[in-house]
């Protein structure tokens, strides 16, 4: 049962009687208006307080606390990037300087080892981040590492495949040095050019000779071209024998090996001719180290007697 108000007196100072006090009448949008008024005022002293007195919202607090963690990560990226960059540029001097130079090996370019991937669009979700620079570096680091791993598969290659060293250096004559079969016809260096008469580098040595003379390659190593071009060289072969070195043998009649093909010194490669540019029946002979074309005269001795040639080299089947 519902407790029934009590009425409430006052005094009357005039007539000093007691009266009955009805009770006031509450308004139905009274509390409505005094919550969204202190509401306001809750949001106002936030915005105050963050705008003015620096209090981060609780949201902010987190997300900036995580943006300092990820910022420190960053940071220990870059730190460990830079190990990895200052460690791999060690190997790179190391593979340039010894391994490579070793084995007669070009050095590889730095602007071949330092080179990213190209296009901007891989990093066009990353622009004006700080992650920007950090996936760029690992792109190149990421180029680097794989250059020097194919570096190190040539040089292991180039090692079990060449042996001794001694046996690929191009080191016997291409040719039987009984001096009735051939005739040095031109050294190495500058002469006249036999087509034109005008001073011209000559980059090898010719042995003129009959056609048909067999041709022996001066050293171990493997066919990297075999060619029946009609100008220039001719028929022509070029054999690699590792340790920087390159032998080429051209105007030939009849070649007797095929590209890729592994020989040993003294195997024989083919005929004398008269193919391509050529004045006369003879074998152009070139020395290569490195590139740079070397006189063949300092590599071979022309002096030594055919019955011992012929114990060094293997004469073609008939």
């Amino acid at each position: 049962m519902a407790k029934k108000e009590q009425p409430q007196y006052i005094l009357d100072p005039e007539t000093l009687t007691f009266e009955v006090q009805e009770p006031a009448k509450k308004e139905w949008w009274s509390l409505p208006l005094v919550s969204v008024s202190g509401l306001a005022v809750f949001i106002l002293y936030m915005w105050i307080c963050v705008s003015l007195g620096g209090v981060s919202l609780p949201k902010t607090a987190i997300l900036r606390f995580q943006n300092s963690e990820w910022k420190a990560r960053i940071d220990q990226m870059s730190m460990q990037l830079d190990q990895c960059e200052d460690m791999l540029s060690q190997l790179e001097i190391r593979d340039d300087r010894i391994y490579r130079s070793v084995y007669g090996l070009d050095e590889i370019p730095q602007n071949v080892r330092q080179a990213g991937f190209s296009g901007e669009n891989r990093y066009e979700a990353l622009q004006g981040t700080s992650l920007l620079d950090i996936s760029r570096r690992l792109d190149v680091l990421e180029k680097r590492l794989f250059i020097q791993s194919k570096s190190f598969d040539e040089v292991a290659h180039l090692q079990q495949t060449a042996g001794d060293k001694a046996s690929h250096i191009p080191a016997i004559p291409p040719v039987n040095t009984d001096r009735s079969t051939y005739r040095l016809s031109s050294g190495f260096g500058y002469r006249s050019d036999p087509f034109t008469g005008a001073s011209k580098r000559h980059t090898g040595m010719d042995f003129a000779c009959k056609p048909g003379n067999p041709i022996y390659v001066t050293g171990d190593g493997m066919v990297t071209k075999v060619s029946t071009e009609r100008k220039g060289y001719g028929f022509h072969v070029e054999v690699e024998h590792g340790f920087g070195y390159k032998t080429r043998y051209a105007h030939m009649s009849r070649i007797d090996v095929s590209l890729g093909q592994q020989l040993k010194r003294g195997d024989c490669i083919g005929l004398t001719g008269d193919t391509g540019r050529s004045s006369g029946p003879h074998l152009h002979y070139e020395v290569m180290y490195r590139k740079e074309y070397q006189n063949p005269a300092l590599f071979l001795d022309l002096d030594i007697s055919p019955e011992d040639y012929f114990t060094m080299v293997r004469k073609p089947e008939s």
